[in-house]
């Protein structure tokens, strides 16, 4: 079963157009797919960042609540975490 996906649009440098197109072309994909494949590696290599970030944080004593506190943080409006 397929991830579902969800729609996104952005205005992109003509030549990061060309470098999608050129991606799809060379191994038979369409460009969607390609950009899709970036963001996703993008998403992961932060991911991972993170979560270095946290142990290196945690390793040296430090405070790992650099997040802040708030409930707006984690995408939620103030009154759904309570």
């Amino acid at each position: 079963m397929s991830v579902p996906l969800k729609d996104f649009r952005l205005a992109i440098p003509e030549s990061t157009d060309v470098w999608l197109e050129s991606e799809a072309r060379a191994f038979g994909k369409d460009k969607a797919a390609v950009a899709r494949e970036v963001l996703q590696e993008w998403a992961k290599r932060k991911a991972h960042a993170f979560k270095v970030a946290h142990r290196l944080l945690v390793a040296n004593g430090l405070q790992s609540d650099w997040l802040g506190p708030d409930a707006e943080d984690d995408g939620l409006p103030r009154s759904a975490r309570k």
